[in-house]
């Protein structure tokens, strides 16, 4: 009889499989993020109503470290985005980091919009930390880092 673990995953309980133990013990960022509850924040349906000072934006991110290793051809492992498909949150990769990743909507929100910057460009390291399998021993911060380029053009200039 399947059971729901989490809101993407069904799994068969086998009796408490090691797999099963795994999956609810190594969550990334977005997993932590969606258990919180915020009493003031409201969703919104697009980038573009959460954010109505922006005309456009473009972000591009390149993750350096284990798991985002450059697909066959590539030199860099490069993710673009823009208005239409930003997510709120990247997920480490790291195979060994636990609650990892970069919250870009905390990024973009205070750092870029909030100061009205049109180009922005940083090097930040994952919030995760690296640990054992199984999620028992913790071995210090994790090793990925994400360089990020964002260009945002705002409703209000006139250049």
């Amino acid at each position: 009889m399947p059971r729901v673990t989490s809101q993407f995953c069904f799994c068969y309980d086998t009796g408490g499989s090691e797999a099963l133990r795994m999956t609810r013990r190594h969550m990334k960022m977005s997993d932590v993020e969606a258990q919180k509850t915020y009493p003031f924040r409201t969703t919104a349906k697009s980038f573009l109503d959460a954010y109505p000072t922006v005309k456009s934006i473009r972000v591009e991110v390149r993750p350096v470290g284990e798991g985002f290793e450059p697909y066959r051809k590539m030199s860099e492992y490069v993710d673009v985005y823009n208005e239409t498909n930003i997510p709120a949150i990247l997920n480490c990769r790291n195979p060994r980091c636990f609650g990892g990743g970069l919250d870009l909507d905390n990024l973009i929100r205070w750092s870029v919009v909030e100061g009205r910057l049109i180009d922005y460009e940083d090097t930040i390291r994952c919030q995760g930390y690296e640990g054992s399998p199984k999620g028992r021993r913790r071995d210090g911060p994790c090793d990925t880092s994400f360089k990020l380029n964002v260009s945002v053009a705002y409703k209000d200039d006139h250049a």
